[in-house]
């Protein structure tokens, strides 16, 4: 939901290249996706999801048990 900060970066044009296979049908989505978070991670777009409600509760009960 933010800009690229660096339009050039390799990893960027890479990813751009791999989805466009993939559009084309020469590579799976997976490895676009995979090619696109790669990208956006190395430039600081991603976020951590805050842990499930569930998560939360299954370290409650782990903690509890040590």
């Amino acid at each position: 939901q933010q800009p690229w900060p660096f339009m050039d970066k390799p990893c960027r044009l890479e990813a751009i290249r791999i989805i466009e296979e993939c559009l084309a049908g020469h590579c799976t989505q997976q490895a676009a996706f995979d090619a696109f978070k790669a990208a956006a991670s190395e430039q600081g777009l991603l976020k951590r999801k805050p842990p499930s409600v569930g998560l939360r509760k299954f370290d409650g009960v782990a903690e509890d048990l040590l």
